[in-house]
């Protein structure tokens, strides 16, 4: 069992990488539109991904914990 602390640090954490996954757009904009660089979107795609993704499953541990539970029993 998960106790509060924990919870509450996998939220955080969650979080800090939902907005690195977000703020990876913001990097993308900067050097496309204000320095003029010859960059796509995917090639910041994944970097998204792997803020966004991680980020919702540790935000969301508990609700994604107790739907496997169901699903198992």
């Amino acid at each position: 069992m998960v106790d509060k602390r924990e919870k509450d640090l996998l939220k955080i954490l969650g979080t800090i990488l939902l907005f690195l996954g977000v703020a990876v757009w913001g990097v993308y904009a900067v050097l496309r539109f204000g320095l003029g660089w010859d960059v796509t979107g995917r090639q910041f795609l994944l970097y998204h991904l792997a803020g966004v993704v991680p980020g919702v499953i540790l935000r969301r541990h508990s609700f994604l914990m107790g739907l496997v539970r169901r699903l198992l029993s």
